[in-house]
């Protein structure tokens, strides 16, 4: 067989697998079915950036959801910015959504209206089911809305933030997480943190969510005294990363582990990415050993980094989540090179990492596939394994390891 058929054959091997999706932002069915859809529907989320990029301006992208603007002079506005970013994997998502549910090939001046309204007409209680669980076979989606409750449905399965804002002494004063809290010390806010963790556990929450920030070793003195300069009123504000930070982050990761909760971490490409550089996170790796962490996006643009801190550290599994609509060829370059590196039983396949726009978790799935499949098929052709022995390989990348990651029972 050549590399080609045995690509596709493992595509269709993938595309009957019931998968575990390891990162969504998508919030409960009834706020997507609330809002009113159409073709920018599609453009709303990560294409953002890339709209931006090419150079529409802020106000032109939020004129794209206003329903009081009528669509063609929308359309009018959005073609010319289209025409720059639909070769994008971003842009490749969309594509892939619109031609599955609504059988629309391409999105140009002649679909966009009929597009939209084919949307509108499907955007109807049971869209989660007839997306994750009918066309992408997602036997549970892990996401990250800011909450936990989330229609009772097993489709979503809560992944919480582990801090809101920690600068200012009305962070403290009125936590995000519980406003009438009587917070008089820091140890008071530890203790409402820590009651936030129970919690959204017992509500169903199986990790929680850091950032990659820069760290400083603990230190308990020097928080306190950052506390209490917010408490006095000295000092106005902290700066983002300070000890009070770095404190309190490590008390709730010890805590999480504690009660068998894995961390999740954003590293790598987000706005000023170099905060996020996926090297940070090693002190905490090496504090925390019996804590599991889930390391986001494969750490792009540091993706030996992050590959060598799965090679590293026992404690930390490597999520591929929306890594294959940032490229396809860094994704399988990675992906690749991981195989080399990782035990099979440390890497996860997939994340759609989508909030509104649904039916592109759909399109990223699609790219997964093709990727892993790629990958996949130029061993198989060299003779480094079996396709049997590649489809046990993926079938662990897109369900077992997530599963027994996140100690899941679906």
């Amino acid at each position: 067989m050549s590399c080609a058929d045995i690509e596709k054959s493992l595509i269709a091997a993938l595309e009957e697998f019931e998968i575990i999706d390891c990162h969504e932002h998508l919030g409960p069915e009834v706020n997507r079915v609330a809002t009113a859809v159409d073709v920018f529907t599609l453009f709303s989320h990560y294409t953002r950036g890339d709209l931006i990029v090419a150079g529409m301006t802020e106000a032109q992208y939020n004129s794209l959801f206003n329903h009081d603007i009528p669509l063609d002079r929308r359309w009018a506005i959005f073609a010319p910015f289209w025409e720059q970013i639909r070769w994008t994997c971003y842009a490749k998502a969309a594509l892939l959504a619109a031609a599955k549910f609504y059988r629309v090939e391409d999105i140009n001046e002649k679909t966009y209206a009929p597009l939209s309204e084919a949307m509108q007409k499907a955007n109807t209680p049971g869209i989660y089911e007839r997306v994750l669980r009918d066309a992408c076979k997602i036997r549970t989606a892990l996401t990250q809305c800011c909450s936990t409750q989330l229609g009772g449905t097993p489709l979503l399965t809560p992944v919480m933030p582990m801090v809101y804002g920690l600068e200012t002494w009305a962070d403290f004063a009125h936590p995000c997480v519980d406003p009438d809290a009587a917070i008089r010390s820091l140890d008071d806010y530890l203790d409402t943190i820590r009651r936030y963790v129970l919690r959204v556990k017992s509500e169903g929450a199986v990790g929680l969510k850091m950032m990659s920030h820069p760290n400083q070793a603990p230190d308990r003195e020097q928080a306190l005294s950052a506390f209490r300069s917010l408490a006095d009123g000295q000092t106005p504000s902290l700066p983002i990363f300070s000890p009070l930070r770095d404190y309190i982050v490590d008390q709730i990761i010890a805590y999480a582990a504690k009660q068998d909760m894995v961390i999740a971490v954003h590293t790598g490409y987000w706005g000023d990415f170099r905060t996020l550089d996926p090297l940070h996170i090693i002190p905490i790796l090496q504090r925390h050993p019996s804590a599991r962490f889930d390391i986001y996006h494969l750490g792009y643009p540091w993706v030996r980094e992050a590959l060598m801190l799965g090679k590293g550290f026992p404690n930390v599994w490597l999520n591929l989540c929306w890594t294959h609509i940032i490229s396809q060829r860094f994704a399988t370059d990675g992906l690749d090179e991981a195989i080399d590196l990782i035990p099979s039983n440390k890497l996860m396949a997939f994340g759609g990492d989508y909030g509104l726009p649904v039916e592109k978790v759909y399109g990223h799935l699609v790219m997964a596939r093709q990727d892993v499949a790629h990958v996949l098929a130029r061993r198989v052709k060299k003779g480094q394994f079996t396709e049997t022995q590649a489809i046990d390989m993926a079938r662990k990348w897109f369900c077992e390891n997530p599963r027994s990651l996140y100690r899941l029972s679906v």
